[in-house]
């Protein structure tokens, strides 16, 4: 039976992950926490692996918010998340992991792309808004290429998600992600019976994709493929415009 660690257990991901890993009987999981280990700390990261030894890891934890939390804190948005992804890629290497997922984000791509494939990651410099965030993850492509023209080919593999929704969210006004923000607007404007304001005039577009689905992605990659890619984009397959989600919060809740 393989061990399969992973760090992050306690968020929407993580949370994800609980839910469809049963459906995985040859597979043992190890979930680690804030409380468990500070990632940023290369000494707790040596500890969970030397403890748990595992086969495989799926490295969700991270630093994350959406553009407020970006703006709001680009020192510790760099620092964390540099952090977190260079102990645990080095660690894994060092402790001979089979199988590497790490998450990535949507915000490494180009400003400039009008459409986006893993090629053109490194184009030219992300939005502005996210770039501490942004060069941090970009960098989980370029220590998983160094690593593997050093040491082998490692099967490791930056995972690129979309949008991604669900239970245990992060629900907070100023650093949460598109639909669990609008969620918690519609929710404090029907409680106090305001109107329900949303930036920009909803006509941006964003691909949605269900933490569930994306655990699942992710288990499926770990225990079918063997020969993983360095890195993947995980999304929906159909773009919607904030006023399209919008509307359905609107209509759901009878605001």
């Amino acid at each position: 039976m393989k061990k399969v660690l992973v760090t992050g257990g306690d968020g929407l991901v993580g949370n994800a992950l609980k839910e469809v890993c049963k459906e995985f009987k040859n597979l043992e999981f190890i979930f680690v926490n804030r409380s468990t280990a500070d990632l940023t700390n290369e000494q707790d990261v040596k500890k969970i692996y030397e403890l748990h030894k595992p086969n495989y890891v799926i490295h969700t934890a991270a630093r994350v918010g959406g553009i407020g939390r970006n703006l709001n804190s680009p020192a510790q948005q760099f620092r964390d998340n540099i952090l977190m992804n260079t102990h645990v890629i080095h660690n894994s290497y060092l402790n001979n992991v089979e199988k590497l997922l790490v998450f990535s984000s949507t915000c490494v791509f180009p400003k400039s792309a009008s459409y986006i494939t893993e090629e053109i990651m490194h184009d030219s410099p992300p939005f502005d808004a996210h770039l501490p965030y942004a060069y941090a993850k970009r960098m989980v492509d370029i220590q998983i290429d160094s690593y593997k023209k050093q040491y082998g080919n490692l099967n490791y593999c930056s995972i690129i998600p979309g949008n991604i929704f669900g239970e245990h969210d992060n629900f907070n006004l100023e650093d949460g992600h598109v639909i669990p923000s609008l969620l918690h607007k519609c929710y404090l404007s029907k409680r106090d019976n305001e109107k329900f304001i949303i930036w920009g005039d909803g006509s941006a577009l964003r691909e949605f994709l269900y933490a569930k689905d994306l655990a699942l992605i992710c288990l499926k990659l770990l225990n079918e493929v063997n020969d993983l890619p360095q890195k993947l984009i995980v999304s929906g397959e159909k773009e919607y415009s904030i006023k399209e989600i919008v509307e359905v919060i609107s209509n759901i809740s009878n605001n």
